[in-house]
């Protein structure tokens, strides 16, 4: 399935295809698109760490505007000045640090609102600033983002501009601002994410069968990667939240036909909407509830049908899109980790159609469009232990949009403050080998760029980014013999006309802003390969569809149901949270482990990176018993319409392309908890 991402109102959005902002037409201006800062008005302040007001002007740099806007709503995300981003993101690397004296020294979202986040002073000055337009405010008590919402006029009067239809240069068409945003007053605001509304392809895709091969029972996946060593001590995940960030409505019905057609237990699985509200007495100022609904944010509607054609854009009274990536997403974790619970966080904004162009029918925006709105969720309920994202974008093109050149931003700190709860995050490392940047050319097609470019927020030092194998396995679960475990590649997928729809191949490469994280940077090796930048991936599960795993969609709906292999690095990522759930069992049951953490989840290990990297770094032999297996060969190379563009190749050790290797679940189990100062449960 192809899909492409749309950067939207702080969400990494995947969808089925390029969407056309409706509204307003008008004629066909040829002018620069990048909005120049209005002479005289009010500006912002913002502290010393965010320089420039961020709003996503570099995304208009190929762009120009076509004529006015008009939408009826919007919603928009907004960062109110941080009292310390420095100090949070600090935070996060110390408290995964097996090394730091704050190791494992949790906060609650409070906390991190009292510490990091935006002083209530601050919120309640941005607040009332958008309350005079009219706007609907609500927030979340770590107080990172709050998001605002309005109708057009009253959007533009607040920010001190008009929203313009802008074109890119492959023909696609979007909202944004015609000069850059500002304020009558000065207003403690450091971002707004939302205000362009612009795609950013990439894919991460499902693939169906070849008529003989459906895709791997997870009975053999869990045979290949030694869960089934976990499982025979009675570790799978019991006890243990899994949060998956949505990206489409699931169907009640998908869980049992996969559990049917495949006979796997499954774990079970909790929808969590997102919910952002206005801080009152009502709430206990803390900006949570259900007592009010000033952003449309609300509760999803349910799946009452599939979407023919694939997954739609919107969701209408009759279609909820019930998009394959929610499928693959839950069902790996839910059958790797029967025994954990899956909180599936989804957040749909009935008031919003990306600024208003809704096609007949549609109701609002949801999942895909919403991530980040699911993430501040997920933080302030501090109850997902493992956090799986498969999604994201070039790690470029979130530069001046996510966060600045010194890596400080909206992105950064929300994954810092799940790094400080302790929450595991695992995202994909993208699909597109070492080109997950792409450009559109005439036939609103992408295609990759000249320049290797990894992927974001697999880059960001808060996340663990999880790479792609091909695995050839018998119906056991064996390797097959003669065969070796390869980096995923175009080459192993047969796949590769040039475009991102048919170019595969596990993502990695190093950041363009991140310095390498503590656990990277200690490994002379790796600074030397990455040029002392963040690399990527960190670790690598199945994702080449010629192996990958079974996926089920639309299980219920007779005529519809589809049943095929899968594949991506997006089946990767709750693949390895699946593991890690079945890790945190083990320490909150080992005593020793347990009591090494403070706070209200005292078992959890927070940033799996740290230890994984001291695990690596202790044996980097992989002499047996290893937690680890080698990947040596392949690389992440791509095929641009007949022409080879060299990526980074898999070798001995670490490498930008599988990382440190796969798992052996039972191994890592044993020395994460007697790395993390518990002792080992001898498994297998």
């Amino acid at each position: 399935m192809k899909t492409s991402l749309l950067v939207r109102a702080l969400a990494f959005a995947v969808a089925s295809s390029l969407f056309a902002a409706c509204g307003g037409g008008g004629g066909g201006s040829t002018t620069s698109a990048l909005p120049q800062t209005p002479a005289g008005g009010g500006q912002n302040t913002v502290p010393g760490s965010l320089q420039d007001f961020s709003w996503g002007a570099p995304l208009l740099q190929n762009a120009h505007q076509i004529g006015p806007a008009q939408f009826n709503q919007m919603s928009v995300d907004v960062m109110v000045n941080p009292q310390n981003a420095q100090g949070l993101l600090q935070y996060a690397q110390e408290v995964a640090d097996p090394g730091s004296g704050v190791y494992r020294h949790f906060l609650t979202p409070e906390q991190i609102g009292q510490q990091f986040g935006a002083s209530q002073n601050d919120v309640t000055a941005a607040e009332a600033y958008f309350q005079k337009y009219n706007l609907g405010v609500g927030t979340w008590p770590q107080h990172l983002l709050m998001v605002v919402t309005g109708k057009q006029a009253d959007l533009e009067a607040a920010f001190g501009t008009k929203f313009g239809v802008f074109q890119g240069q492959g023909g696609n068409q979007f909202i944004a601002p015609e000069s850059a945003p500002h304020f009558t007053q000065v207003v403690p605001i450091a971002a707004v994410v939302g205000l362009v509304n612009e795609h950013l392809n990439l894919t991460f895709f499902l693939r169906p069968g070849n008529g003989s091969y459906f895709g791997e029972h997870p009975a053999q996946i869990a045979r290949a990667f030694d869960y089934s060593g976990a499982y025979s001590k009675s570790f799978t995940g019991a006890g243990i939240n899994i949060g998956i960030i949505g990206t489409g409505g699931i169907s009640p019905a998908d869980y049992p036909a996969f559990a049917a057609a495949t006979g796997a237990k499954m774990a079970p699985i909790t929808l969590v909407p997102a919910v952002a509200q206005t801080p009152s007495a009502q709430n206990n100022n803390t900006g949570t509830g259900a007592f009010d609904d000033p952003t449309g944010l609300s509760t999803p509607p349910a799946v009452t049908a599939p979407c023919s054609g694939g997954s739609a854009t919107f969701p209408t009274a009759s279609c909820n899109p019930e998009d394959g990536e929610a499928q693959l997403d839950t069902e790996q974790a839910a059958s790797l980790a029967p025994g954990a619970n899956v909180l599936f966080y989804l957040a749909f904004n009935h008031n919003d159609c990306l600024g208003g162009g809704c096609p007949p029918g549609a109701i609002g925006l949801q999942g895909l469009y919403l991530t980040d709105d699911e993430i501040q969720q997920a933080i302030a309920d501090n109850t997902a232990d493992v956090i799986t994202m498969s999604y994201g974008l070039g790690d470029p093109e979130a530069l001046g949009y996510y966060f600045n050149t010194s890596g400080v931003g909206v992105g950064p700190l929300e994954f810092a403050a799940l790094a400080a709860e302790g929450i595991a995050a695992f995202a994909s490392s993208g699909d597109n080998g070492a080109y997950n940047c792409s450009t559109l050319n005439a036939q609103n097609q992408a295609v990759p760029t000249a320049q290797t470019c990894a992927n974001y927020p697999a880059t960001d030092p808060s996340v663990v980014a999880i790479g792609g194998v091909n695995y050839p396995m018998d119906n056991a679960g064996n390797l097959v013999a003669g065969q070796q475990i390869t980096a995923w590649a175009s080459n192993t997928t047969a796949s590769g006309d040039g475009f991102f729809d048919n170019s595969a191949g596990s993502g990695g490469g190093p950041s363009g802003t991140f310095a390498a994280p503590p656990w990277q940077a200690a490994i002379p090796a790796i600074t030397a390969m990455t040029g002392g930048l963040r690399g990527t991936p960190d670790i690598s599960m199945l994702a080449d569809p010629n192996t990958g795993p079974f996926l089920l969609m639309n299980g219920g709906f007779a005529g519809f149901e589809a049943q095929g292999a899968s594949g991506g690095t997006s089946a990767a990522s709750p693949e390895f949270a699946a593991a890690w759930a079945l890790v945190l069992q083990a320490c909150k049951q080992n005593a020793a482990c347990a009591a090494g953490g403070t706070g209200p989840h005292p078992y959890r290990l927070g940033n799996p990176a740290g230890l994984l990297y001291k695990i690596y770094a202790a044996n980097s032999s992989y002499a047996a018993p290893s937690a680890f297996y080698d990947i040596t060969a392949g690389s992440n190379s791509v095929n641009n319409q007949g022409t080879i563009q060299p990526g980074f190749n898999a070798g001995p050790g670490y490498d930008e392309v599988t990382g440190v290797g796969v798992p052996f679940v039972g191994y890592l189990i044993n020395q994460a908890l007697t790395t993390a100062g518990g002792t080992s449960p001898s498994v297998p």
